[in-house]
């Protein structure tokens, strides 16, 4: 099933079949309304990727199935937060109830209110937390990563992070830390209060980071198995 070439119902119907296994008090109106912005952040999100699971580049058509948990996840998140965005300063219950539904089905924890980037995915991302930071285009994540806040002589931060910059198993990043363009954060690295600067790969944890200075072509050969871009 590829619900980009099937009409806007049948995904409504399909995600409300899902959430009426927990509440019958959801406003079908509400999902209606959400789906058609969120099946075109969809395609926007996946146009070009080099898995030929999420584009077909021969024929320029994008893939999306409800039977790929990694789609079906990131277009639940999607979804809770056009939802969020609809709301105007209000946010309806099917906000909550779509990301308790993401949070039920796939044991991430990717709250509507944040603003994952136009080109977001991920690989195994259970156990997955992604709370307030500002995430920047091209982002990944594995599965155990958390990203969040951090209170530090009563003030409470948010970790701003750049471009292309990929998360790889349990690695952590919390508080004020700022991370660069095109950086590749190890598995079961923690980064607390840290700045790090474009075009690296990061080890260990704070503030013993280890940092291995490479060029931006050779994260972007590194990462182009993702993004599709050329190097």
């Amino acid at each position: 099933m590829n619900l980009l070439e099937e009409n806007t119902q049948k995904t409504v119907d399909l995600v409300l079949k899902q959430l009426n296994n927990f509440w019958d008090d959801t406003d079908a109106g509400v999902i209606l309304a959400a789906v058609p912005a969120t099946l075109e952040a969809m395609k926007a999100n996946f146009k070009g990727s080099p898995n030929r699971r999420f584009y077909d580049s021969e024929n320029d058509r994008v893939i999306f199935s409800p039977v790929y948990s990694i789609q079906w996840m990131i277009f639940l998140y999607r979804l809770s937060h056009q939802i969020y965005l609809n709301g105007e300063g209000s946010t309806p219950k099917e906000a909550d109830q779509v990301y308790y539904l993401n949070k039920v089905m796939h044991s991430n924890d990717w709250f509507y209110a944040i603003d994952l980037p136009e080109h977001f995915m991920c690989e195994h991302p259970l156990g997955s937390v992604l709370g307030r930071a500002s995430y920047g285009d091209h982002f990944f994540v594995y599965q155990g990563s958390t990203v969040g806040g951090n209170r530090s002589k009563g003030v409470l931060s948010y970790p701003v992070i750049g471009d292309n910059v990929i998360l790889f198993a349990n690695s952590t990043v919390l508080g004020d830390t700022r991370i660069g363009n095109n950086v590749v954060v190890s598995a079961g690295t923690q980064i607390i209060n840290e700045t790090v600067l474009d075009n690296c790969i990061v080890f260990g944890k704070s503030p013993e980071l280890v940092i291995k200075t490479k060029s931006e072509n050779e994260i972007k050969e590194y990462t182009k198995h993702i993004w599709g871009w050329e190097v």
